[in-house]
């Protein structure tokens, strides 16, 4: 007989989901574009997008939680291909000086 307590299945340990961290980024964007610098808030925008995609490809699928919508292949195109046309609008579009 061994002196291990009984393991409580109801207290598992999970790890946070990797969306929230790229939610973080997304609103620290946001709040340049509100705030201070339409073009710099765009590209944080723009390079949340690109971590998001780099976490969905390097994660395993239950370990990337609510990044995993579609396949792996399918999901890292989508979001890099959204960082990409906002970083090039960002780039190209004529923002008013403040």
């Amino acid at each position: 007989m061994t002196d291990e307590a009984p393991v409580d299945p109801g207290r598992v340990r999970r790890s946070p989901d990797p969306l929230l961290l790229i939610l973080a980024g997304l609103v620290a964007g946001i709040g340049l574009v509100v705030d201070r610098d339409i073009r710099t808030g765009l590209y944080v925008c723009a390079g949340s997008l690109v971590a998001a995609a780099l976490l969905r490809l390097a994660l395993r699928p239950r370990a990337a939680g609510n990044l995993v919508v579609r396949s792996r292949h399918v999901d890292v195109a989508v979001l890099l291909g959204a960082a990409v046309a906002v970083a090039v609008l960002a780039a190209v579009t004529p923002f008013p000086r403040s």
